[in-house]
């Protein structure tokens, strides 16, 4: 016999707070905030929502040419690759830290850490700042790319095997991103990629700025040396315990949930699992040679790499 609700009585309170969703924890309220705030700017003939990608890509790209006009007043040369790669260093690194911070915490206040999860399975709080935290790592993937065109074109300067890398990571990670979005589902997957991959590069570009300091007359002094010595390993260590350890077992992770698991197939389209795992993998396999270099480092111990005379060719002795 079926069961009807009965009219004129409501569900005990027990009951309705078990459906109440968690509120918004307060550490996400200023990516919500700011998401609900904004008007919609929806790319011409679809439903995705490009405002916050709009707005990140700005946004840093206005805080990438401060900093350049900061160290060039810092005494760093205003015509040389050195000065603009660091100054797109200092904007990776707060790109990086809030991103880590937010998807971090969705990640913990999520119900329930499954890579295919489908978006709509998490409050509605969660659901805006997830989207929120891939437009604002969309944008700078976007600002980045057009950086290292611009600057290598300034310059005079052929793009390296490194930047054509990294356009290559970019790339794939916007692609991952912008498609988690349509499908409405793998919000997850994409960003415990983001936060193994990210939480290394403030260390990371804190070192591509304090190897060019150590170098410049301006800035060579005893503790830019003292930070740069600590600094290298830290990165070295923090990259292999994310990108050798932790980064391929969230990805094995997520292949068994796409590929092997009911829910993951169900929730994603086979043909859109196959993709991201593979673009997954290739990104981890790319980070090869820097995780090699990484081990490298903690093997030497406190005997740096990037020493004071590392030379990095030509391209960056322009305006030295």
């Amino acid at each position: 016999m079926s069961q009807k609700k009965t009219v004129g009585f409501k569900e005990g309170p027990t009951k309705a707070k078990e459906n109440k969703p968690p509120p918004c924890p307060a550490s996400l309220r200023p990516f919500v905030g700011i998401y609900d705030s904004i008007p919609r700017i929806h790319v011409p003939f679809t439903d995705l929502d490009v405002s916050f990608t709009i707005i990140s890509f700005f946004v840093l790209s206005i805080i990438r040419l401060v900093l350049f006009r900061v160290l060039v007043q810092f005494g760093w040369p205003s015509n040389s690759k050195m000065t603009l790669d660091s100054a797109g260093s200092l904007a990776s690194i707060l790109h990086s830290l809030v991103i880590c911070y937010g998807t971090f915490v969705c990640l913990v206040t999520h119900p329930k850490y499954v890579p295919s999860a489908k978006l709509s399975a998490a409050p509605l709080w969660w659901q805006e700042a997830a989207t929120a935290l891939l437009e604002i790592c969309t944008g700078y993937m976007i600002h980045d790319a057009v950086f290292l065109i611009r600057d290598c074109h300034m310059l005079g300067l052929q793009l390296s095997d490194f930047e054509i890398l990294c356009l290559g990571h970019h790339l794939a990670t916007s692609l991952y991103m912008i498609s988690a979005r349509v499908v409405g589902a793998g919000h997850l997957s994409a960003m415990m990629m983001i936060f193994c991959g990210e939480i290394s590069n403030p260390f990371m570009n804190a070192l591509f700025v304090t190897r060019f300091a150590i170098k410049l007359s301006c800035c060579n002094s005893a503790t830019v040396k003292v930070l740069h010595t600590i600094i290298e390993p830290s990165y070295a260590f923090v990259y292999v315990y994310f990108r050798l350890l932790l980064g391929p077992l969230a990805a094995a992770h997520l292949t068994h949930d796409f590929l092997v698991l009911p829910s993951g197939r169900k929730n994603v389209p086979i043909k859109i699992s196959i993709i991201w795992i593979a673009l997954v993998w290739v990104v981890i396999y790319g980070s090869g040679p820097f995780i090699q270099e990484a081990v490298n480092m903690l093997s030497d111990g406190f005997t740096l790499h990037y020493h004071e005379d590392y030379d990095y060719g030509e391209r960056y002795h322009h305006g030295e």
